[in-house]
């Protein structure tokens, strides 16, 4: 099986394969999955794009796996494992952990991974409640935080994303992915503190945004719905052989995105 490490020009092959799965296609977060870490495709044999795809991020000891993707028309011939095993080869000894589908749960679990929380996403037009929101910041501040939060040093992935919105103790960033702005990560010491985050960058987006709360923060969950948010389907978390994730968990009230957390 031929799988290749994909070039930017390879990018819009996998929003053309993200879109035959009726995902959306999101330029923005392949760029920035090719820009921070490794996309990985395999040719489709009829020459028409990809049949398959998976990105890979790897941050010192912990790597993530996302856009495991598969072409309806090569379904169910081991593409979506293969292409898995081979960003675990990749990640080395570091690790790994991925958010997966209600479809992909299985093949994941039959790989090894091990469930360890998750996410669900909102998406909509935030409707103000009108309580203090957060203000922009510098970039230096919020790397400590996110250091602290995370347990690895991620300074090249926020560093791409503009101008972060900050709290004492917080912060978050407002991601344009094209269809809709992303509010994460979200980083914070308590729950009144992310929804200060959520509205401050919320304020800014003319659009539709979206927040993805981890499943320990239930209210927050609730009041993101009360906000005007709907959500997605839920999104367990999974990490292989159950190896522990470092960093501080109860700070992590969103992820940027399921991809890279």
């Amino acid at each position: 099986m031929d799988i290749r490490t994909l070039a930017a020009a390879d990018l819009p092959a996998c929003s053309d394969l993200a879109e035959s799965r009726s995902w959306p296609r999101e330029p923005p977060k392949w760029t920035l999955l090719h820009q921070v870490g490794r996309v990985f495709g395999v040719p489709a044999p009829d020459g028409d794009g990809l049949a398959a795809t998976a990105a890979l991020v790897t941050f010192g000891p912990v790597a993530s796996i996302s856009m495991v993707l598969v072409a309806p028309r090569y379904e169910r011939q081991g593409l979506g494992r293969a292409i898995t095993a081979h960003a675990v080869a990749a990640a080395g000894e570091a690790v790994v952990w991925l958010h997966a589908s209600t479809s992909g749960r299985p093949l994941y679990e039959s790989m090894g991974f091990v469930e360890d929380g998750g996410c669900q996403g909102h998406v909509g037009r935030f409707v103000d409640d009108g309580g203090p929101g957060a203000a922009p910041g510098a970039l230096a501040d919020v790397l400590p935080l996110d250091r602290a939060a995370h347990g690895v040093d991620r300074t090249v992935l926020l560093e791409s994303l503009g101008t972060p919105f900050v709290v004492e103790g917080g912060f978050t960033f407002g991601t344009d992915l094209g269809h809709v702005t992303v509010l994460g990560p979200v980083v914070a010491e308590t729950e009144d503190q992310a929804k200060a985050l959520i509205r401050g960058a919320a304020r800014t987006v003319p659009g539709e945004v979206r927040v993805d709360p981890d499943f320990r923060f239930p209210a927050l969950t609730a009041w993101v719905r009360e906000r005007g948010l709907a959500p997605g389907p839920p999104a367990p978390r999974l990490v292989l052989d159950g190896r522990p994730l470092p960093g501080d968990a109860g700070k992590r009230f969103a992820p940027l995105t399921r991809a890279v957390g």
